[in-house]
Protein backbone atom coordinates (compact mmCIF):
# COMPACT_ATOMS: atom_id res chain seq x y z
CA UNK A 1 0.00 0.00 0.00
CA UNK A 2 1.68 2.97 -0.82
CA UNK A 3 0.09 6.80 0.81
CA UNK A 4 0.69 10.30 0.71
CA UNK A 5 0.47 12.06 3.56
CA UNK A 6 0.53 15.62 3.80
CA UNK A 7 0.10 17.93 6.82
CA UNK A 8 -2.43 20.42 7.49
CA UNK A 9 -0.06 22.41 9.76
CA UNK A 10 3.34 23.20 10.64
CA UNK A 11 5.16 20.20 11.99
CA UNK A 12 8.06 19.57 14.44
CA UNK A 13 10.25 16.42 14.40
CA UNK A 14 12.91 16.32 17.24
CA UNK A 15 16.60 15.53 16.33
CA UNK A 16 18.40 13.20 19.10
CA UNK A 17 19.93 16.35 20.64
CA UNK A 18 18.30 16.99 24.81
CA UNK A 19 15.84 19.66 25.22
CA UNK A 20 15.10 20.84 28.36
CA UNK A 21 13.00 24.15 28.70
CA UNK A 22 14.80 26.72 31.03
CA UNK A 23 18.62 24.68 30.08
CA UNK A 24 17.97 25.41 26.32
CA UNK A 25 15.94 27.81 24.63
CA UNK A 26 16.03 26.52 20.72
CA UNK A 27 14.97 23.03 19.84
CA UNK A 28 16.41 21.84 17.03
CA UNK A 29 14.32 19.73 14.62
CA UNK A 30 15.26 17.61 11.24
CA UNK A 31 13.08 17.21 7.94
CA UNK A 32 12.09 14.47 6.82
CA UNK A 33 10.97 12.69 9.67
CA UNK A 34 13.26 9.34 10.31
CA UNK A 35 11.25 6.41 9.16
CA UNK A 36 10.23 4.78 12.91
CA UNK A 37 8.04 8.17 12.68
CA UNK A 38 5.78 7.60 10.20
CA UNK A 39 6.00 3.61 10.99
CA UNK A 40 4.70 4.56 14.72
CA UNK A 41 1.44 7.08 13.31
CA UNK A 42 0.97 4.07 11.37
CA UNK A 43 0.40 2.13 13.66
CA UNK A 44 -1.24 4.44 15.72
CA UNK A 45 -3.96 5.10 12.35
CA UNK A 46 -5.05 1.21 11.76
CA UNK A 47 -5.28 0.95 16.18
CA UNK A 48 -7.62 3.94 16.21
CA UNK A 49 -10.00 1.57 13.78
CA UNK A 50 -9.61 -1.28 15.56
CA UNK A 51 -10.02 -0.23 19.07
CA UNK A 52 -10.78 -3.94 20.63
CA UNK A 53 -6.84 -5.16 19.20
CA UNK A 54 -4.96 -2.42 21.28
CA UNK A 55 -4.60 -4.93 24.25
CA UNK A 56 -2.08 -7.64 22.08
CA UNK A 57 0.13 -4.69 21.09
CA UNK A 58 3.53 -6.19 21.62
CA UNK A 59 2.23 -9.48 22.35
CA UNK A 60 2.32 -12.61 20.11
CA UNK A 61 -1.11 -11.61 18.83
CA UNK A 62 0.05 -8.06 18.00
CA UNK A 63 -1.77 -7.49 14.73
CA UNK A 64 0.55 -4.40 13.50
CA UNK A 65 3.61 -7.12 14.11
CA UNK A 66 3.64 -7.52 10.49
CA UNK A 67 3.87 -3.95 8.83
CA UNK A 68 6.97 -3.31 7.08
CA UNK A 69 7.88 -0.03 5.32
CA UNK A 70 9.58 -0.57 1.90
CA UNK A 71 9.90 2.59 0.94
CA UNK A 72 10.45 6.50 2.07
CA UNK A 73 10.91 9.50 -0.11
CA UNK A 74 9.59 13.23 -0.23
CA UNK A 75 6.82 14.04 -3.46
CA UNK A 76 6.07 17.44 -4.95
CA UNK A 77 3.20 17.28 -8.07
CA UNK A 78 4.17 14.21 -9.39
CA UNK A 79 7.82 13.93 -8.84
CA UNK A 80 9.76 11.97 -5.67
CA UNK A 81 12.68 12.96 -4.55
CA UNK A 82 15.88 11.27 -2.63
CA UNK A 83 18.35 12.46 -0.56
CA UNK A 84 21.29 13.39 -2.91
CA UNK A 85 24.03 10.62 -2.42
CA UNK A 86 27.20 11.58 -0.49
CA UNK A 87 28.97 10.51 -3.57
CA UNK A 88 27.88 13.45 -5.76
CA UNK A 89 29.24 16.78 -5.43
CA UNK A 90 28.52 20.38 -7.55
CA UNK A 91 31.30 22.34 -9.24
CA UNK A 92 32.77 25.42 -7.02
CA UNK A 93 30.67 28.88 -8.88
CA UNK A 94 31.82 32.40 -7.04
CA UNK A 95 28.54 34.21 -6.82
CA UNK A 96 26.39 31.34 -8.56
CA UNK A 97 24.25 28.50 -8.32
CA UNK A 98 24.66 25.36 -9.77
CA UNK A 99 22.40 22.46 -9.96
CA UNK A 100 24.48 20.23 -11.64
CA UNK A 101 25.93 17.22 -9.97
CA UNK A 102 29.32 14.93 -10.63
CA UNK A 103 29.68 11.23 -9.21
CA UNK A 104 32.77 11.26 -7.62
CA UNK A 105 34.58 8.30 -8.94
CA UNK A 106 36.51 5.99 -7.51
CA UNK A 107 40.52 5.39 -7.92
CA UNK A 108 43.21 3.01 -6.93
CA UNK A 109 45.09 4.29 -3.92
CA UNK A 110 48.72 4.69 -3.73
CA UNK A 111 49.32 6.42 -0.38
CA UNK A 112 49.85 5.77 3.00
CA UNK A 113 47.18 5.42 5.25
CA UNK A 114 45.88 3.57 8.07
CA UNK A 115 42.73 3.16 5.59
CA UNK A 116 42.05 -0.77 4.91
CA UNK A 117 40.16 0.70 1.48
CA UNK A 118 41.64 0.65 -1.49
CA UNK A 119 40.30 2.98 -3.47
CA UNK A 120 39.60 7.00 -3.08
CA UNK A 121 36.66 8.57 -4.72
CA UNK A 122 37.71 11.77 -6.30
CA UNK A 123 36.51 14.34 -8.66
CA UNK A 124 37.52 14.29 -12.32
CA UNK A 125 38.52 16.04 -14.97
CA UNK A 126 40.38 18.80 -12.01
CA UNK A 127 37.21 20.15 -10.96
CA UNK A 128 37.27 22.31 -8.06
CA UNK A 129 33.81 20.93 -6.23
CA UNK A 130 31.90 20.75 -2.77
CA UNK A 131 29.49 18.74 -0.96
CA UNK A 132 25.77 19.57 -1.86
CA UNK A 133 24.62 20.26 1.40
CA UNK A 134 20.31 19.74 2.34
CA UNK A 135 20.50 17.82 -1.18
CA UNK A 136 17.67 16.40 -3.00
CA UNK A 137 16.85 14.74 -6.67
CA UNK A 138 14.11 13.55 -8.29
CA UNK A 139 13.53 9.99 -8.64
CA UNK A 140 14.80 10.03 -12.83
CA UNK A 141 17.86 11.77 -11.45
CA UNK A 142 18.20 8.79 -9.23
CA UNK A 143 18.05 6.39 -11.84
CA UNK A 144 20.57 8.29 -13.92
CA UNK A 145 22.92 8.32 -10.56
CA UNK A 146 22.22 4.49 -10.32
CA UNK A 147 23.54 4.24 -14.27
CA UNK A 148 25.84 5.98 -14.01
CA UNK A 149 24.62 8.66 -16.32
CA UNK A 150 25.73 12.41 -14.38
CA UNK A 151 24.90 14.56 -17.08
CA UNK A 152 21.39 13.63 -16.66
CA UNK A 153 21.65 14.31 -12.47
CA UNK A 154 20.74 17.43 -11.02
CA UNK A 155 19.28 18.64 -7.68
CA UNK A 156 17.29 20.91 -5.40
CA UNK A 157 17.51 22.26 -1.81
CA UNK A 158 15.43 21.16 0.60
CA UNK A 159 14.90 24.74 1.41
CA UNK A 160 12.77 25.24 -2.21
CA UNK A 161 10.20 22.50 -0.86
CA UNK A 162 10.47 22.66 3.03
CA UNK A 163 9.81 26.11 4.94
CA UNK A 164 11.00 26.64 8.22
CA UNK A 165 9.41 28.73 10.61
CA UNK A 166 9.95 29.68 14.15
CA UNK A 167 7.88 28.63 17.26
CA UNK A 168 8.22 30.98 20.04
CA UNK A 169 6.69 29.70 23.46
CA UNK A 170 6.85 29.31 26.84
CA UNK A 171 6.48 26.56 29.84
CA UNK A 172 3.56 27.31 31.94
CA UNK A 173 2.84 25.39 35.40
CA UNK A 174 1.44 22.26 35.82
CA UNK A 175 -0.98 23.62 39.03
CA UNK A 176 -1.82 27.19 37.74
CA UNK A 177 -1.10 26.97 34.23
CA UNK A 178 0.48 30.50 34.44
CA UNK A 179 4.13 30.96 32.23
CA UNK A 180 7.12 30.48 34.70
CA UNK A 181 10.40 32.12 34.70
CA UNK A 182 12.98 31.29 32.65
CA UNK A 183 11.22 29.05 30.11
CA UNK A 184 11.12 30.90 27.53
CA UNK A 185 11.57 28.58 24.13
CA UNK A 186 11.80 28.75 20.67
CA UNK A 187 11.61 25.35 18.27
CA UNK A 188 12.33 24.85 14.35
CA UNK A 189 8.71 24.37 12.52
CA UNK A 190 8.47 22.74 9.16
CA UNK A 191 5.95 24.32 6.61
CA UNK A 192 5.76 21.90 3.53
CA UNK A 193 5.11 23.61 0.45
CA UNK A 194 3.04 21.72 -2.01
CA UNK A 195 5.23 18.54 -0.44
CA UNK A 196 4.03 15.34 0.96
CA UNK A 197 5.79 12.28 2.63
CA UNK A 198 4.97 9.00 0.51
CA UNK A 199 5.57 5.99 1.87
CA UNK A 200 5.30 2.57 0.56
CA UNK A 201 4.26 -0.41 3.19
CA UNK A 202 2.96 -3.46 3.53
CA UNK A 203 1.76 -5.74 6.48
CA UNK A 204 -0.98 -3.78 7.83
CA UNK A 205 -4.61 -2.64 5.92
CA UNK A 206 -5.32 0.86 6.58
CA UNK A 207 -8.39 3.03 4.70
CA UNK A 208 -7.76 4.81 1.38
CA UNK A 209 -7.58 7.55 3.30
CA UNK A 210 -8.26 9.53 6.25
CA UNK A 211 -6.77 11.43 9.18
CA UNK A 212 -3.51 10.61 11.58
CA UNK A 213 -1.33 12.47 14.20
CA UNK A 214 2.61 13.35 12.98
CA UNK A 215 5.18 15.18 14.65
CA UNK A 216 5.51 16.65 17.88
CA UNK A 217 2.44 18.25 19.50
CA UNK A 218 -0.08 15.21 17.38
CA UNK A 219 -0.95 17.78 14.41
CA UNK A 220 -2.54 16.29 12.46
CA UNK A 221 -2.03 15.21 8.72
CA UNK A 222 -3.95 13.93 6.10
CA UNK A 223 -3.03 10.80 3.90
CA UNK A 224 -4.72 9.43 0.66
CA UNK A 225 -3.44 6.12 -1.16
CA UNK A 226 -1.49 6.75 -4.67
CA UNK A 227 0.01 4.85 -7.56
CA UNK A 228 2.65 2.85 -6.76
CA UNK A 229 6.10 3.08 -8.58
CA UNK A 230 9.62 1.91 -8.32
CA UNK A 231 13.25 2.76 -9.00
CA UNK A 232 14.34 1.00 -11.82
CA UNK A 233 17.71 -1.26 -11.31
CA UNK A 234 20.48 -0.94 -13.14
CA UNK A 235 22.31 -2.72 -16.04
CA UNK A 236 25.02 -4.15 -14.51
CA UNK A 237 28.66 -4.56 -16.11
CA UNK A 238 32.02 -5.75 -14.55
CA UNK A 239 32.50 -7.32 -11.19
CA UNK A 240 31.80 -3.81 -8.73
CA UNK A 241 29.07 -1.93 -7.71
CA UNK A 242 27.53 0.10 -4.96
CA UNK A 243 24.78 0.87 -2.09
CA UNK A 244 22.81 4.02 -1.90
CA UNK A 245 20.76 4.59 1.05
CA UNK A 246 18.05 6.30 0.53
CA UNK A 247 17.53 6.26 4.59
CA UNK A 248 19.54 6.30 7.55
CA UNK A 249 20.62 2.27 8.77
CA UNK A 250 21.89 1.60 12.14
CA UNK A 251 24.51 -0.84 12.12
CA UNK A 252 25.87 -3.06 15.39
CA UNK A 253 29.51 -2.16 13.98
CA UNK A 254 29.08 1.88 13.27
CA UNK A 255 29.58 2.51 10.08
CA UNK A 256 29.39 -1.06 9.02
CA UNK A 257 27.18 -3.95 8.29
CA UNK A 258 27.43 -6.45 10.66
CA UNK A 259 28.18 -8.97 7.63
CA UNK A 260 31.45 -7.33 6.70
CA UNK A 261 34.91 -8.03 8.54
CA UNK A 262 36.01 -5.02 10.12
CA UNK A 263 39.41 -6.36 9.69
CA UNK A 264 39.31 -7.64 5.89
CA UNK A 265 36.58 -5.41 5.35
CA UNK A 266 34.82 -8.81 3.35
CA UNK A 267 31.66 -10.20 3.92
CA UNK A 268 29.16 -12.63 2.51
CA UNK A 269 25.36 -11.74 2.10
CA UNK A 270 23.10 -14.67 0.66
CA UNK A 271 26.03 -16.22 -1.27
CA UNK A 272 27.57 -13.58 -2.85
CA UNK A 273 31.31 -12.50 -1.47
CA UNK A 274 32.56 -9.30 -1.69
CA UNK A 275 34.98 -6.57 -0.64
CA UNK A 276 34.03 -3.30 0.72
CA UNK A 277 36.50 -1.29 -1.25
CA UNK A 278 35.32 2.65 -0.30
CA UNK A 279 32.86 4.45 1.21
CA UNK A 280 31.18 7.86 1.09
CA UNK A 281 29.54 8.23 4.65
CA UNK A 282 27.90 11.88 6.34
CA UNK A 283 27.98 12.80 9.53
CA UNK A 284 26.69 9.95 12.41
CA UNK A 285 23.01 10.69 13.04
CA UNK A 286 21.64 9.66 16.75
CA UNK A 287 18.36 8.02 16.55
CA UNK A 288 16.02 7.57 19.42
CA UNK A 289 12.11 7.99 19.92
CA UNK A 290 9.71 7.38 22.64
CA UNK A 291 7.93 4.27 24.06
CA UNK A 292 4.39 5.37 24.71
CA UNK A 293 3.26 2.16 26.42
CA UNK A 294 6.33 1.75 28.31
CA UNK A 295 6.06 5.40 29.22
CA UNK A 296 10.09 6.00 28.77
CA UNK A 297 12.60 6.91 26.09
CA UNK A 298 13.80 4.66 23.74
CA UNK A 299 17.87 3.56 23.80
CA UNK A 300 19.84 6.23 21.70
CA UNK A 301 21.28 4.38 18.61
CA UNK A 302 24.09 6.06 16.27
CA UNK A 303 23.15 5.82 12.47
CA UNK A 304 25.04 6.31 9.01
CA UNK A 305 22.87 9.55 7.38
CA UNK A 306 20.51 8.90 4.61
CA UNK A 307 22.46 9.16 0.95
CA UNK A 308 25.32 7.27 2.11
CA UNK A 309 27.01 4.84 -0.63
CA UNK A 310 29.22 1.58 -0.12
CA UNK A 311 31.19 0.27 -2.75
CA UNK A 312 31.77 -3.25 -3.20
CA UNK A 313 33.93 -5.41 -5.24
CA UNK A 314 32.79 -9.07 -5.80
CA UNK A 315 34.93 -11.93 -4.87
CA UNK A 316 32.86 -14.97 -6.70
CA UNK A 317 34.44 -16.74 -9.25
CA UNK A 318 31.83 -17.88 -12.06
CA UNK A 319 28.54 -17.46 -11.87
CA UNK A 320 26.39 -15.18 -8.77
CA UNK A 321 23.64 -13.95 -7.76
CA UNK A 322 23.14 -10.83 -9.00
CA UNK A 323 23.53 -7.76 -6.35
CA UNK A 324 20.11 -6.15 -7.08
CA UNK A 325 18.28 -9.59 -6.40
CA UNK A 326 20.41 -9.61 -2.55
CA UNK A 327 19.94 -5.68 -2.01
CA UNK A 328 17.76 -3.14 -4.48
CA UNK A 329 15.05 -2.35 -2.69
CA UNK A 330 16.18 -4.15 0.54
CA UNK A 331 16.19 -2.78 4.09
CA UNK A 332 19.89 -3.48 5.37
CA UNK A 333 19.81 -1.56 8.72
CA UNK A 334 21.06 -3.99 11.58
CA UNK A 335 18.34 -2.61 13.26
CA UNK A 336 14.81 -2.02 13.13
CA UNK A 337 14.69 -2.49 9.69
CA UNK A 338 10.79 -3.27 9.11
CA UNK A 339 10.72 0.41 10.00
CA UNK A 340 11.46 1.47 6.67
CA UNK A 341 15.97 1.98 8.01
CA UNK A 342 18.62 1.37 5.70
CA UNK A 343 16.32 1.05 2.31
CA UNK A 344 19.17 0.52 -0.30
CA UNK A 345 19.17 0.84 -3.85
CA UNK A 346 22.18 -0.96 -6.10
CA UNK A 347 24.18 1.55 -8.38
CA UNK A 348 26.47 0.66 -11.36
CA UNK A 349 30.04 2.12 -10.84
CA UNK A 350 32.67 3.30 -13.46
CA UNK A 351 35.92 2.93 -12.53
CA UNK A 352 38.79 4.95 -13.79
CA UNK A 353 42.36 4.40 -12.94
Amino acid sequence: MRIKIDALDTLFFRDGKPFTMGAETWGSGIFPPYPSVVYGALRSVFLSHNIDKLKDVKTANDPTSGLRIKEFCLQQNTNAFYPVPLDCVKEKRIGGKSKKVYILKPIECHVVSNSRVKQLLRPVDGKKVENIQGGWIENISLESYLNCKEDDISSINLENIVISEAKIGIGRSNLTHAAEDSMLYRVAMKRLKDTSLVIDFEGMNLPRSGLMKLGGEGKQAHYSTIDTFEIKAPEMKGNSFKLYLSTPAMFKNGWLPEWIDEATLKGEREGLKLKLTAASIGRVVHIGGFDIKAGEPKPMRQAVPAGSVYHFEILNNGKTVSPINIFHGKALSDFDKEQGFGITYVGAVQCKK
